[in-house]
């Protein structure tokens, strides 16, 4: 995807270094699911001797990596839920034990979530990868690019986690940051 959107850009705009932070679609467990079953990656699930209720919005029944995705790259068999806005809720209450969370969301942490690899790649690819001016890229890329470099998955999570429910200024957060990954 990286080298796709390079490719696409107009010569006009450039991409610097892409983070391994991303913020996309993912499948989630709760980490007692993941803790009884030996549950890590989506590969794991067509093991299980469990009925599997996968959660998320109306729109994934229909969507490549959707249930019918989940059978066709992993051999899984889920029923589908659509739970909308509680997918999350409905996860930690089992209604559903496999729920479709956007992979930077803090609840993911609070909720004491796991985020099960996809090994095969049925998600694309959505890394965080600044987009730039390519007048400016050059100058710019000495600093955004180890910022990219630091910035994690687990990382940005805890971002959004200071940002959404511990309510700190995006100022503080950043200082912080940089500061605990000596970019200041």
């Amino acid at each position: 995807m990286y080298t796709a959107l390079q490719d696409a850009l107009p010569e006009s705009l450039a991409v610097l270094d892409q983070a391994s932070a991303t913020d996309q679609d993912s499948y989630n467990v709760t980490q007692a699911f993941a803790s009884e079953n030996g549950v890590e990656s989506l590969a794991d699930l067509a093991d299980l001797d469990v009925d599997l209720v996968l959660g998320g919005p109306a729109e994934l029944e229909q969507r490549p990596y959707g249930p019918q995705g989940l059978q066709d790259v992993y051999g899984v068999d889920v029923s589908f839920v659509a739970t909308g806005d509680t997918t999350v809720q409905d996860l930690v209450a089992g209604t559903v034990n496999i729920a479709n969370v956007f992979s930077a969301d803090p609840r993911i942490q609070t909720e004491d979530l796991v985020t099960l690899e996809d090994p095969e790649s049925l998600f694309l690819a959505s890394n965080v990868v600044p987009l730039v001016d390519a007048d400016v890229a050059e100058e710019v890329a000495d600093v955004l690019d180890p910022v990219s470099a630091a910035l994690t998955p687990e990382g940005l999570v805890d971002l959004n986690v200071q940002s959404t429910e511990e309510q700190r200024s995006p100022e503080d957060i950043a200082a912080d940051w940089l500061a605990e990954n000596d970019l200041a």
